[in-house]
């Protein structure tokens, strides 16, 4: 069956980082996903938090790429994994979560990512941080471990 999976900034970080604990239980899951015929799917704001990692120092929990590297990797995530659309509709999703959750602090961050989700009809995530998504109506979030444990 195949589906529409959106892939979290943790994700993409893991499969960018070869010497991150879970990048090969990541790049196992996508592998699996792209072989199933599923569309992998990123937004903005994935690419957005990806810069902000790649570029922060090592010393401070980043990357420490160039702006150059960061702008390669960023144009190949791209091409890799489509952008989807992001327009009104997007924004007064994500305003209708926040207060109807409602949605306090950092968590508007996955807020955003849940109506950009919905606007353009896509219902699984591929992330980490589970718990996260799991209050966000009409969202499947799936951990990578899954795919090792038996199929999603």
């Amino acid at each position: 069956m195949s589906r529409v999976v959106f892939l979290d900034t943790n994700i993409v970080l893991r499969l960018l980082d070869p010497a991150a604990p879970e990048h090969p239980q990541v790049r196992a899951a996508i592998e699996t996903l792209e072989a199933s015929h599923d569309t992998l799917v990123i937004g903005l704001q994935v690419l957005v938090e990806m810069w902000v990692v790649a570029t922060r120092p090592t010393a401070n929990n980043g990357l420490g790429w160039s702006p150059a590297v960061a702008r390669a990797v960023l144009d190949a995530m791209r091409s890799r994994f489509p952008l989807l659309r992001e327009d009104d509709s997007t924004a007064l999703r994500w305003l209708d979560l926040v207060t109807g959750l409602p949605v306090v602090g950092k968590r508007a961050h996955d807020a955003r990512i849940a109506a950009l989700m919905t606007t353009n009809s896509v219902q699984h995530i591929l992330t980490l941080n589970v718990d996260d998504f799991r209050s966000m109506p009409g969202i499947v979030a799936i951990h990578p471990a899954t795919f090792t444990a038996g199929s999603p």
